[in-house]
């Protein structure tokens, strides 16, 4: 009889199954996640403590929840009722988790993680807490590293007991639901800033997205092994690696466009 062959699970698999472990994860509606969006999560800033150098400084070097400074800007027509950029309630001051971020730069890298579109939810600036960003997986792998034993001389006996840590404390006293004060705003990353030496981001910023908005698709090769030229030796010049492109609404948003190179031959543009 042949054995059948298991199918390795796809980063959408990981991905939902991490959403499953998380109690506080954002799960979208299927009406956005069937068009290739992916959730995020950030919280308000507060205007009296959490603005200027020195404020966002102390957010990034937090050692629990570093927080990366930001603004949410932008039109949405489309919106009810409908925002304009030119008005002042249009720029909200956001601050968004490192996990989060982090975890979309390394899904898509940097390039392609500002050319795609995200469900952006934004919760009070009092909700900010480890706890919501950490699935129960975690927390188990950090109660194993917790566990003190003792030893029993007298009667050659070995017993473990797991001690509690002050986070562990915080997390069994978070609220189990929060409300969000804007629920899957269609944002695209944008102005993201690196640090010079970690390459961590240092800020990044969020505009509204909306059907009648161009989106910057990248450009990948394909079938680059069917050319023969670059079968000789030759190879590829991408004079521009994106293009924008319209999205109609309800579309699935594609990850790339791909550039045939079937039959490609020396100096073919």
């Amino acid at each position: 009889e042949e054995e059948e062959e298991e199918e390795e699970p796809s980063g959408d698999d990981e991905d939902d199954a991490a959403n499953a472990s998380n109690p506080h994860g954002i799960i979208l509606p299927p009406s956005l996640a069937s068009r290739n969006i992916r959730p995020l999560v950030a919280y308000l800033r507060e205007p009296s403590r959490e603005e200027g150098s020195r404020s966002c400084r102390r957010l990034r070097s937090d050692p629990l929840l570093p927080l990366i400074p930001g603004i949410l800007h932008g039109s949405d027509p489309t919106a009810s009722p409908p925002i304009y950029s030119h008005e002042p309630s249009s720029k909200l001051s956001v601050k968004t988790p490192w996990f989060e971020i982090q975890r979309e730069i390394d899904r898509h890298h940097y390039d392609h993680f500002t050319s795609r579109v995200y469900a952006l939810t934004v919760f009070r600036a009092e909700d900010a807490h480890v706890g919501y960003h950490k699935s129960l997986q975690n927390a188990a792998q950090r109660s194993e590293k917790q566990i003190a034993y003792h030893v029993d001389q007298d009667a050659m006996t070995v017993t473990s007991a797991r001690t509690p840590s002050a986070l562990d404390v915080e997390m069994a006293n978070l609220p189990k639901e929060r409300t969000p004060l804007l629920e899957n705003v269609l944002v695209i990353p944008s102005d993201l800033q690196l640090h010079p030496v970690a390459h961590s981001a240092f800020c990044l910023n969020y505009r509204r997205y909306h059907p009648t908005k161009p989106i910057r698709l990248p450009l990948r090769p394909i079938n680059e092994e069917e050319s023969p030229a670059i079968k000789r030796g030759g190879f590829l010049l991408m004079v521009n690696k994106f293009v924008e492109c319209l999205v109609e609404e309800g579309a699935v948003i594609p990850e790339f466009i791909g550039v045939e190179c079937a039959g490609l031959r020396a100096k073919d543009v």
